[in-house]
């Protein structure tokens, strides 16, 4: 029976040759034109404030576009999504089905090509990483790679949880994978404990990870820097180091600096007990001076309540934050741990740091979690993930995510 939540798709095209270039359309142009659309809401208010009488043409905070995409993947939580030029690249994550118990690690990797809006899922020769969820991700795109950075697999009821350490890049111009580390380490070279759900960003040629979740379900918060073209590991800050934020997991992170930072908010710790923790405070960490700094954010300038396990971007001047989890929420259904996804866009502006809701027109964007989000040319696409309702009865369950939600910002958004 059909899932009303999600409607059927209409049946793909011909899908590209695995590695192929997608065809060359006016990308760039169509983001630009809904981006001026847009816009000129800045204008409308200037009229009403001259007392010239305009119809608004575009929302204030934006739009969402849902977008049902012929040969999508397979559901799925916790993949890797990263942007080179104007297709996104998904790897991986779990499909950990609540009824049934079963968690289902993947290794596929997948093209969207926002463009054509379509899928092509790649079949790379070699050697590949293998399955996992929770794992860091980064574009670079001056190299065209997709890098990814440990992860886990484990059981339903985490009694079972196995992380990686692992670095693999996927060329896309060779159209194949490449370990970089981890895979035999050299005694006595140092390397980040093997972990799930770091904290990653990149700069120029070294990747960040900061924190996560180790064997024993113990989170973290020291620093690591690879890189990427002497292949090799340094410490930057250990675990427990003053000055560093709480250890913990799944953090929101801007993902490339802004202005020589980067910023993170939230993310979630573990109490030792087998419980979580929903953090809610934002940190930002100084490329030059690799010091970490606490926001200290006034009445009504945070997320409030705090939410995690979203899609989170860099854009413009902003820090966005869609979807995620909240505390509350129903364990039923098979759920072994309290479900409680939301829908809510929060913007951090970097520039005179304070967070903000946004109320977005266009489609009605799902309450999801665990999903992963990219960027290309200023909008936000977010992917996969899963919704959650659960009746007194116990009927219902997990609503997964296969369509694309694309995210174009008000023209206001755009800075730098």
């Amino acid at each position: 029976m059909p899932d009303p939540h999600f409607p059927a798709r209409h049946t793909p095209p011909r899908a590209l040759p695995p590695h192929a270039p997608p065809p060359a359309r006016d990308t760039a142009g169509a983001a630009l034109r809904r981006r001026h659309l847009l816009g000129l809401g800045g204008a409308v208010s200037a009229c009403a404030a001259l007392g010239v009488q305009a119809t608004p043409l575009a929302p204030d905070d934006g739009v969402w576009t849902r977008l049902q995409s012929p040969g999508a993947p397979s559901e799925r939580s916790a993949p890797v999504a990263a942007a080179l030029r104007s297709s996104i690249y998904l790897f991986g994550g779990v499909k950990d089905d609540f009824r049934t118990s079963r968690n289902d690690f993947l290794a596929d990797l997948h093209r969207y090509d926002v463009h054509a809006n379509r899928w092509t899922r790649l079949a790379p020769p070699g050697d590949a990483p293998s399955p996992r969820a929770f794992a860091g991700g980064v574009a670079v795109p001056h190299r065209n790679w997709l890098v990814v950075f440990g992860g886990a697999r484990y059981s339903a009821d985490l009694s079972q949880f196995t992380p990686l350490s692992d670095v693999w890049a996927y060329d896309a111009s060779a159209g194949r994978w490449q370990a970089l580390s981890g895979i035999a380490p050299l005694p006595g070279s140092p390397a980040p404990a093997p972990r799930a759900w770091p904290v990653v960003w990149r700069a120029d040629d070294q990747l960040y990870v900061f924190g996560g979740v180790v064997a024993g379900f113990r989170t973290l918060n020291d620093l690591w820097r690879f890189d990427l073209a002497s292949r090799a590991w340094t410490q930057l800050a250990p675990h427990g180091a003053p000055g560093s934020p709480p250890p913990r997991y799944s953090g929101a992170v801007t993902g490339t600096p802004h202005r020589g930072q980067v910023t993170l908010y939230g993310g979630e710790a573990t109490d030792g007990n087998g419980g979580f923790i929903f953090l809610r405070d934002t940190w930002t960490f100084d490329l030059h001076t690799l010091v970490w700094r606490q926001l200290l954010l006034g009445p009504g300038q945070d997320i409030d309540p705090p939410q995690n396990h979203g899609a989170d971007a860099l854009l413009g001047n902003g820090l966005l934050m869609a979807g995620g989890d909240q505390p509350g929420g129903s364990s039923g259904c098979g759920a072994g741990f309290p479900q409680n996804p939301t829908n809510a866009l929060w913007r951090l502006d970097l520039n005179a740091p304070a967070w903000r809701r946004l109320a977005p027109q266009g489609d009605a964007f799902p309450r999801i979690k665990r999903t992963a989000a990219a960027t290309v040319l200023g909008e936000m696409y977010v992917f996969s993930g899963f919704g959650f309702t659960c009746g007194a009865d116990g009927g219902g369950g997990q609503l997964w995510n296969t369509d694309v939600w694309r995210y174009t910002p008000p023209y206001r958004y755009w800075g730098h």
